[in-house]
């Protein structure tokens, strides 16, 4: 694959989504892992390192390793980052709830942040640039209007592994590139161990069902049966996640899915 291109190409793609919200600003969530890291280059790329504004939201619990690579990635790209400690925010939330589970714990706290983002959005006449891949959307890892929600997905194409082949094109730090990914929620969590599967396995099954085709007797055959099972089982249940709210029917006329086209197309 040409990155350099798929790079160019989400750069130009974000830049036409942005320009039609009227936003003066681009609102990034900075993690100081490898998909924050992609999102913001790529929005620097297209508006400029001065309408872009990244925002680091650390737990008490956070690591100073993820702070140290959101940093490095604002020096390198010339962003503002501005730390908003959430703690005393997710801690008024979790403190509500009895035996929580580090899951639950997790989705507080990628609600806190959302909420910051959107507000930060709002303040600087923004909008949020979401940072999920192709591969978290489709088995929905990631927390339902936490870290999926935002106006514009600027990697919400790219598998995990064509996430780090775009980012080596766009020069982001070595040592983001290097690191175990992680959402950080909690001490020594890391994705992989969460979902139970390395990403390239998981790329290698989901991008030899959407983009080759396969059916189950073929991925059987090159793969573990449970293993695809699970996946498969999973991209299924999660597929709530992936549409905004289903919208009831009427019976009012023939009502299509709404498309922005008519409107843009009013006066031809």
């Amino acid at each position: 694959m040409d990155y350099a291109k798929i790079f160019d190409n989400i750069v130009n793609s974000f830049k036409d989504a942005f320009n039609k919200t009227g936003a003066e600003n681009a609102v990034v969530g900075i993690s100081g892992g490898i998909d924050s890291a992609l999102t913001s280059a790529a929005a620097v790329k297209a508006l400029g390192k001065e309408r872009v504004k990244g925002f680091f939201m650390p737990y008490k619990t956070s690591s100073e390793h993820s702070y140290l690579d959101a940093l490095k990635l604002s020096e390198k790209y010339g962003f503002k980052l501005e730390v908003v400690n959430i703690s005393a925010a997710a801690d008024a939330f979790i403190d509500m709830f009895n035996n929580l589970t580090p899951l639950r714990k997790g989705n507080i706290m990628a609600r806190c942040r959302m909420i910051v983002l959107f507000d930060k959005a709002a303040e600087h006449n923004g909008i949020v640039a979401g940072t999920s891949n192709r591969t978290e959307l489709l088995l929905g890892y990631g927390t339902w209007y936490g870290d999926t929600a935002s106006g514009i997905n600027v990697v919400g194409e790219l598998y995990k592994r064509e996430v780090y082949g775009a980012s080596q094109a766009a020069g982001v730090p070595e040592s983001i590139m290097r690191k175990a990914p992680t959402a950080d929620l909690w001490p020594g969590q890391t994705d992989e161990q969460e979902l139970g599967f390395t990403y390239e396995l998981l790329d290698n099954i989901l991008y030899d069902i959407e983009q080759n085709n396969f059916s189950k007797i073929e991925l059987y055959k090159k793969y573990d049966k449970e293993s695809v099972d699970k996946i498969i089982k999973r991209v299924i249940s999660s597929s709530f996640k992936r549409s905004t709210p289903f919208i009831c029917h009427s019976g009012i006329d023939k009502r299509e899915k709404i498309n922005e086209n008519i409107f843009l197309n009013l006066d031809k």
